[in-house]
């Protein structure tokens, strides 16, 4: 059968080279984009140590000073002190479990600090500095790397023990057990790690990274002025399950907000990290950039779509005489069918051994994203493949109604015309 195909195939060879070129373009085109989706995929299918269920960040405000309602402090330590209890009263709040204080470390944070450490001087590791309250391991339930105990890296973070990341800790002490072992920073400040935690990104899509939590005392915020600590303290909080979010938010800024504006702190706004996560993606790309490429592969698969059933609908209206004449000689309807589908796929796949020759030099000259997931042999395989599947899936449609009309044709009306 194959054989008969290719005889075909190449007695009809000019009409199918423009053919034959859409689906080599269309091939490696489509394979880029089905790669950018595997690749991302893969990102979204590594869960991060953290759990943002449930969980809402409180965003304080100041009075400006040139307001008649501005209050002076003799010393930053007043301002400290309303601060603080301020997080008691949210803390009191019925619907709260859990609070901690963040400064720039929360779950899909745009900001991003980094530090340098080592298990000794020799050798440097950057990695993203993550400045929290113990509590906060309660709050977004981070999940330890070999333990069920989520109290245990609560407690394992104090000023002088630190809590990492997996991957951070393969790389300080590959093959070697990482808790309680010492490690100094750049200005030569030792810690001990007190925990390892599971996996860290700072989103869904992005790869996994080099992270350390370290202490967030609270005894250094009366050194901090109000503006200090309303905007560079990020309030994050646990609440109780199943409540509604939009009702929550109303409920909470209603009842609290009389409550936490005291001195010059007023309460700013209050967001589910759920919408801090889509807002995150709506700022940094991320979604325009899977819009466009959902867009972009509609339209060449609506191209093959259209190439295709085209290209099959004048080829078959071409050749009626030949079909006639093998459905006059014995062929049945279905093996009609079957040959001009065939025809379809054999080009495909003849198409398909040089354009995956080029993907995969596209792939070894990394002109890909490699920062997210490196290049394997299953990316390069699950990308032609699916790519290959897909363009397979929508040539049998486009294939399939020209040939039916084919396979309808009768066989002594096609002769007595011919």
């Amino acid at each position: 059968m194959i054989h008969h195909l290719l005889k075909l195939l190449w007695k009809q060879r000019r009409q199918n080279a423009w053919i034959v070129a859409e689906l080599f373009l269309v091939f490696i085109l489509l394979w880029y984009i089905m790669d950018y989706f595997t690749t991302i995929g893969y990102a979204n299918s590594v869960d991060s140590a953290y759990d943002i269920k449930d969980t809402y960040q409180v965003r304080l405000t100041t009075v400006p000073q040139s307001s008649p309602n501005y209050i002076h402090h003799e010393n930053t330590e007043e301002a400290a002190a309303l601060y603080l209890s301020i997080i008691e009263r949210i803390r009191q709040y019925p619907q709260v479990e859990e609070v901690c204080l963040i400064q720039n470390s929360s779950p899909y944070n745009p900001s991003y600090m980094d530090n340098q450490m080592g298990k000794d001087s020799s050798k440097m590791v950057q990695f993203q500095y993550l400045p929290v309250t113990p509590s906060y391991f309660d709050v977004f339930r981070v999940r330890p790397l070999n333990e069920d105990d989520r109290s245990s890296l609560k407690d394992a973070l104090t000023e002088k023990n630190i809590v990492i990341s997996r991957k951070l800790a393969e790389e300080l002490f590959p093959g070697e057990q990482a808790k309680g072992r010492s490690i100094y920073m750049k200005n030569d400040n030792s810690f001990r790690i007190g925990g390892v935690c599971g996996i860290l990104k700072r989103d869904d899509y992005s790869r996994e990274e080099r992270a350390a939590y370290f202490m967030l005392p609270t005894s250094y915020f009366k050194e901090w002025n109000e503006q200090q600590l309303a905007w560079s303290l990020e309030i994050s909080i646990r609440v109780k399950p199943g409540l509604n979010k939009q009702k929550f938010i109303e409920d909470f800024q209603r009842d609290i907000r009389e409550q936490i504006n005291i001195g010059n702190f007023i309460l700013s706004r209050v967001d589910s990290y759920d919408d801090l996560r889509n807002r995150l993606y709506l700022t940094n790309g991320v979604t325009d950039a899977i819009r466009y490429r959902i867009a972009f592969m509609a339209f060449l698969i609506f191209n093959i779509f259209l190439g295709i059933i085209g290209t099959f609908w004048f080829r078959n209206e071409y050749r009626k005489s030949e079909i006639g004449l093998r459905l006059a000689v014995g062929s049945t309807r279905r093996q009609i069918l079957q040959m001009m589908i065939g025809e379809g796929w054999l080009l495909l796949s003849l198409v398909a051994i040089p354009a995956a020759i080029i993907c995969i030099n596209i792939a070894k000259m990394e002109l890909i994203d490699t920062n997210v997931m490196p290049v394997t042999f299953f990316r390069v395989f699950a990308g032609l493949i699916s790519t290959y599947l897909l363009m397979a899936f929508f040539i049998t449609l486009g294939a399939w109604y020209p040939a039916y009309l084919s396979s309808k044709i009768a066989p002594a009306d096609t002769l007595r015309a011919e």
